[in-house]
C-alpha cells in the first residue's frame, strides 16, 4: 500500500491503484513515517503538520497526539519504539514512544534523519552540509562529525547499498546535482585515545581550581568588605506562582523575592510558549524595592508546560548578582480559570453531551489537575448536580465553558462554543479516567451550519471546475492555432497578416491567463474548503473515543465519496 498525505487527509492506494484507506488529520501532513509506537508488534503511522503536532494513527483511529514547537519537517522510525523528528526552527530529536529522549537545535534545519550506521545510533544530515552521527540514547551526544561538505545546499539523504549489496551506506544529494556516497570504515590502526581524555580531565581540573579559587577569596573576605560587596542577605528566596487577572482575563507569571531584594532580571524558558522558547526580563526603571515582577503568560493551546526560570537577585548599586532557579508547572487548560459560583458568567450556546460513570469528586480532582483553580471550590458530595464555571483568558477571552455532570446517572454536559477545545477537553477525561469507547451528542449550530454552507459550495465548485477546465482548454486550442497562423504569415512574407495575427495573439493570450486565475482562484478555494471540512471531522471525532470515533471518520469518507453530503452534518451531531 502507498500512503499520501494531503490537506487534513492521508489516502492509502494498493498495487491497482484503488483508493483503500482514508483518515482526516487535524491539518496539512508534511512527513510521515512507520513506527511500532506502542509495542504491540504491529506499525502504526505518525504523521507530522504545519501546526506542530505530531499525530499517531493505528489503522484509521488517531492514538495519541505530541504537541511540538514548530512545523515538524522530517520523521523517522527506528526500532524499540524510538522514532527521530526535525522541526522548521532548526530542531532535532528522539522520542521512544510518547517520551522525548533528548533534543538540540542548531541554526541550520535537518534534510535528513536516518537509521545509520547502527540500531543504537542516528545520522543527521543539515541542510548546510554539515553530517552528525548521534547515539540515540538519552543524551543524544555526538559519536562524529563530517563537514566535507559544508557550504553545499543538501537537498535529500537516504541509505543505499551502492558499492556492496551487504554492506549499507548513505547516500547524500546537493542543490548543485552531486551525488555523495558515505560508508561507516572502521580505521585500520587504533587510534590513540590518551590526548583526549588528557584534555577532559585537564578541562575538569581548570574548572575545580576555579571554584577552588572562589571560595578562598571568599574566606579572606572580612565584613566590612562583604557590606562593600551588596551581598543579598543569608535565606533569600524567591517565591514563584501563577496569577489570574480578572479584570483583564489575563494570566501572570509572580516572582516576588523575599527581604525586598530587588530583582535585576527574568530569564524564563518553555516550549512552545515564548517566542525562541525563551523569555527576558530586564526593568528599564526599577519602582519602589523591585522585589516584585509580573509576567504575563499567554498559552495559544491546551497542552500541559513547565517554565524553567533563573531569577537575577542584587542591590540596585551592585554588579554583581545572585542566580536563583525554579520550575513552574502549568497545567493543560490553563486558557480558564474556575469561577466563583456568583461571578458574572454567560452560558455558551454549544455543547456536547457524553456519559460517564464517576463520582463528582474524581471530576474535581480532574479539575484541579488540568485546570485553573486557585480558589477552594465548594462541593457537597450529597448533591447529584456539580457545576463549574471557567473564564476564558487570554486567546480565549469572551470564550466561557461550564461543565456540569450528574452523579447519578453520569451525564456530562460540556457547554463551550469551540469544536476544538471541547474535543481536546473529551479527550483529556479518556485519558485520565481511562475510558477506552466513549459515544456522544454534539450541539454545535454554528460548525454543522458551516458543515453544510461547505458542502453546498463543493457541489458548486465541481461544476465550476469543469466549466473553467474546458473553457481554459478551448481557448489554449484556438491560441495554438493562432500561433500556427502567425508563422504561415510569416513564411509568405505578408506583414499586415502578421500583424493581424500578432495583435489577436496578444489578445487571446490575455484571455487565457484570465482563465487560467480564474480555475487557479477556483481550486484554491476548493482546497481551503475541503481542508476545512477535513479539520471540523477530526475535531468531531475527538469528541468520542475509540470505536466511536473511527466509525465518524469512516461513514463521513463514505458520505463524500457516495456525494452524500448532506448527512455529514447528522453524523457529526449524533455520531454514527
Amino acid at each position: 500500500m502507498v500512503l499520501c498525505g494531503g490537506n487534513c487527509a492521508i489516502w492509502g492506494f494498493d498495487e491497482n491503484g484503488k483508493d483503500i484507506y482514508w483518515t482526516v488529520t487535524g491539518d496539512a501532513v508534511t512527513t510521515m513515517c512507520l513506527c511500532d509506537f506502542d509495542g504491540d508488534g504491529e506499525m502504526e503511522l505518525i504523521i507530522g503538520s504545519p501546526d506542530s503536532e505530531l499525530r499517531i494513527f493505528k489503522n484509521d483511529l488517531m492514538r495519541a497526539e505530541l504537541l511540538e514547537t514548530d512545523a515538524v519537517v522530517v520523521l523517522q522510525g527506528f526500532d524499540k519504539n524510538r522514532f527521530g523528528y526535525a522541526l522548521a526552527n532548526g530542531t532535532v530529536g528522539m522520542y521512544q514512544k510518547d517520551q522525548r529522549l533528548w533534543r538540540i537545535k542548531s541554526k541550520s534545519v535537518i534534510t535528513a534523519i536516518l537509521p545509520y550506521p547502527n540500531d543504537d545510533m542516528v545520522t543527521c544530515i543539515w541542510n548546510s552540509g554539515k553530517i552528525d552521527v548521534r547515539s540515540i540514547s538519552e543524551s543524544g551526544e555526538v559519536v562524529c562529525r563530517n563537514s566535507t561538505l559544508a557550504g553545499q545546499t543538501v537537498v535529500a539523504g537516504f541509505t543505499s547499498h551502492m558499492e556492496k549489496y551487504d554492506q549499507l551506506e548513505f547516500t547524500v544529494v546537493t542543490m548543485d546535482g552531486k551525488v555523495h556516497g558515505f560508508n561507516n570504515s572502521k580505521p585500520k590502526e587504533i587510534v590513540d585515545k590518551t590526548q583526549e581524555a588528557l584534555h577532559t580531565y585537564g578541562q575538569k581540573k581548570h574548572n575545580l581550581l576555579i571554584e577552588l579559587s572562589n571560595f578562598e577569596q571568599e574566606e579572606q573576605l572580612s565584613e566590612a568588605d562583604k557590606e562593600k560587596d551588596f551581598r543579598i542577605p543569608i535565606g533569600t528566596t524567591v517565591e514563584c506562582k501563577l496569577f489570574v487577572s480578572k479584570s483583564d482575563r489575563t494570566l501572570y507569571l509572580v516572582l516576588e523575592a523575599s527581604h525586598e531584594v530587588c530583582i535585576r532580571g527574568v530569564i524564563a524558558f518553555a516550549e512552545g510558549l515564548f517566542e525562541g522558547e525563551s523569555y527576558i526580563w530586564i526593568p528599564k526603571l526599577i519602582e519602589g524595592n523591585g522585589d516584585r515582577v509580573q509576567i504575563p503568560i499567554v498559552t495559544e493551546k491546551d497542552m500541559a508546560n513547565e517554565i524553567h526560570i533563573r531569577t537575577f537577585l542584587g542591590p540596585q548599586e551592585s554588579s554583581k548578582l545572585s542566580v536563583f532557579e525554579t520550575a513552574l508547572s502549568i497545567p493543560r487548560f490553563a486558557r480558564f480559570c474556575v469561577l466563583q459560583t456568583d461571578d458574572a458568567f454567560t452560558m455558551p450556546m454549544s455543547y456536547v453531551e457524553v456519559n460517564i460513570k464517576i463520582r463528582n469528586q474524581r471530576i474535581l480532582d480532574w479539575v484541579m489537575d488540568t485546570f485553573l483553580i486557585d480558589i477552594d471550590f465548594p462541593m457537597d458530595p450529597e448533591d447529584d448536580l456539580m457545576e463549574i464555571r471557567f473564564l476564558g483568558l487570554a486567546s480565549k477571552k469572551g470564550q466561557e465553558l461550564c461543565i456540569k455532570h450528574y452523579q447519578s446517572d453520569g451525564k456530562t454536559i460540556i457547554y463551550h462554543n469551540c469544536l476544538d477545545t471541547a474535543g481536546n477537553i473529551i479527550q483529556s477525561m479518556c485519558d485520565y479516567f481511562v475510558i477506552d469507547t466513549l459515544e456522544a451528542h454534539a450541539e454545535f449550530p454554528e460548525v454543522f451550519a458551516e458543515v453544510e454552507e461547505i458542502c453546498n459550495e463543493l457541489d458548486s465548485m465541481y461544476d465550476v471546475r469543469d466549466r473553467l477546465t474546458t473553457d481554459l482548454s478551448e481557448k489554449q486550442s484556438m491560441l495554438m492555432e493562432v500561433v500556427v497562423r502567425a508563422e504561415d504569415a510569416i513564411v509568405i512574407d505578408d506583414l499586415d497578416l502578421v500583424r493581424k495575427y500578432y495583435t489577436r495573439l496578444r489578445h487571446m493570450d490575455r484571455s487565457v491567463r484570465q482563465a487560467f486565475h480564474l480555475r487557479a482562484n477556483n481550486h484554491e478555494r476548493f482546497v481551503q474548503s475541503l481542508r476545512r471540512l477535513h479539520k471540523i471531522i477530526e475535531q468531531a471525532a475527538k469528541l468520542r473515543c475509540g470505536e466511536p470515533s473511527r466509525k465518524i471518520v469512516s461513514a463521513c469518507r463514505e458520505a463524500i465519496a457516495d456525494d452524500n453530503k448532506s448527512i455529514l452534518a447528522k453524523y457529526l451531531k449524533f455520531g454514527v
